[in-house]
């Protein structure tokens, strides 16, 4: 997976995942979702539907002293398909928090279907230190603003 680079916070900001995450329930724990526009939703649905699919997952973090930005990017290992979210962390801890609790992130439609659990498709981490390490980078260096 490539890395993206960016030159500017404005760059950045032009980048950032528009339509949002949210924390859902699943078995009792909280898991990361992050939300999709229900024609992008159906894409995702469309390329793994039938079919055995393992998924990579990286995080990449870019931060300086006050702002940090991670790069999400599924990569679905057999079906040569790949997706980029990034988000802006400082002011999503608790989003990261839960994925390196559960180790799983979901994908569902920004609409409020997503709140029943059949609507919501769930990845399971390939390494879920690496989310942990990125929890502890993102609380180490975001800082609010203001």
């Amino acid at each position: 997976m490539p890395k993206r680079n960016f030159s500017t916070l404005e760059e950045f900001k032009a980048h950032l995942h528009k339509e949002g995450a949210t924390l859902v329930e699943l078995s009792g724990s909280k898991v990361p979702c992050l939300l999709l526009n229900q024609k992008k939703y159906e894409q995702v649905l469309q390329k793994v539907y039938g079919k055995k699919v393992r998924a990579d997952t990286m995080l990449d973090i870019f931060y300086d002293e006050r702002d940090v930005f991670v790069d999400v990017q599924l990569k679905f290992l057999d079906i040569d398909f790949e997706e980029i979210y990034l988000l802006y962390a400082n002011d999503m801890i608790e989003f990261f928090e839960a994925l390196a609790e559960s180790g799983l992130i979901a994908l569902a439609p920004d609409s409020s279907a997503y709140t029943n659990s059949q609507n919501i498709f769930v990845i399971q981490l390939p390494r879920k230190d690496a989310a942990e390490k990125a929890l502890d980078i993102i609380r180490t260096n975001a800082k609010k603003n203001g």
